[in-house]
C-alpha cells in the first residue's frame, strides 16, 4: 500500500485505555490512508496499549471502523480508543 501526506489526528481514549495511555488525549500524525492493523499497531506501541490490543475497538468520529477495510484520515479527525467494557 502506498503512504501518503501525512494529518494530526486527535487520539482519545477512554477507560482502561486512558489509564494505560496516562492521557485523555493526544495527537498523532498518521498517513492519510492506513489499514485498520496499521492503525491499531501505531496506537498500541505508542501509547503503551499492547497488553489490550485484542480487545480494543477503533472508532472514526464516533463510527466504529471496520477491521477488514483501509481507514482514510484528515486533518483534525478524532480515532477513540474503545476498550472492553465491564458492567452490569
Amino acid at each position: 500500500m502506498e503512504i501518503g501526506h501525512e494529518v494530526t489526528v486527535k487520539i482519545l481514549f477512554f477507560a482502561q485505555s486512558k489509564d494505560l495511555a496516562g492521557v485523555r488525549e493526544a495527537s498523532v500524525r498518521l498517513p492519510e490512508k492506513l489499514s485498520y492493523n496499521q492503525l491499531l499497531t501505531i496506537i498500541t506501541e505508542s501509547f503503551n496499549l499492547q497488553a489490550i490490543r485484542n480487545n480494543i475497538l477503533l472508532a472514526k468520529n464516533e463510527e466504529i471502523c471496520d477491521d477488514t477495510q483501509d481507514i482514510e484520515v484528515r486533518e483534525r479527525d478524532s480515532i477513540a480508543v474503545i476498550p472492553p467494557l465491564s458492567g452490569g
